[in-house]
Order: C-alpha cells, then structure tokens, then sequence
C-alpha cells in the first residue's frame, strides 16, 4: 500500500471521530474522488475530497464541478503547503465561494 493512501486512512479516521461528537457519520464514496460523503439522519449533507499533492489534475476539478452544480456542501482538506495553489485554482475555476478548504500537515519531534 502507498504512502499516500496511509495518509488517506489516517486522515478518515480523524475526520470520523471529529464528526461523530456533532452526530454526523462520514461514508465512503464508491467512485471518488470525493472520498467520503458526510451523512446526518440518513442524509447526504456534503462531500469531502482529500487531496495529496500528486492529485491535483482538471479530472478532480471536473468532478467538483459537477457534484457543486447539483446544490452539494464541498469540503476540501488538502497539505498546508498546497492551501494556496488549491486555492488559486478554485477561483480560476469560479468555485472558491463554493468550496471549503481545510488543510493537514503532519509534525514529528524527536527529541
């Protein structure tokens, strides 16, 4: 398995425990991008995309567009150090006021 899809897993699960206090279950999507839908009572209140520097390409923004044309929430979470390319890309694109961008990085310390 790829580093990156450690990452995803990793990922998930902390976005799964932080939207389990607020009585939200996150799903995974059959054909992502996006990766995961978020559910509340059964229903699809919006998607959420993690994406890692390699997967930035216009057949993700494609797919953007078109879950964002259909009325969905949009949740972004890309590295930190990606936060602005990402997001120049969004408003070339006209989805920025559309789209919620939240970013992760990863510290390690060793003493």
């Amino acid at each position: 398995m790829s580093t990156e899809k450690y990452l995803k897993e990793l990922l998930i699960q902390q976005l799964k425990q932080r939207l389990s206090r607020t009585g939200q279950e996150l799903e995974p999507v059959k054909e992502p991008p996006p990766d995961l839908k978020i559910m509340s009572y059964g229903m699809v209140i919006g998607y959420i995309d993690i994406v890692t520097e390699k997967e930035i390409s216009p057949d993700r923004i494609t797919k953007w567009k078109e879950l964002l044309s259909k009325g969905n929430k949009m949740i972004i979470i890309v590295p930190k150090e990606e936060k602005l390319k990402i997001t120049d890309t969004l408003w070339k694109e006209g989805l920025a006021q559309k789209v919620s961008i939240g970013t992760y990085e990863i510290n390690l310390f060793l003493p």
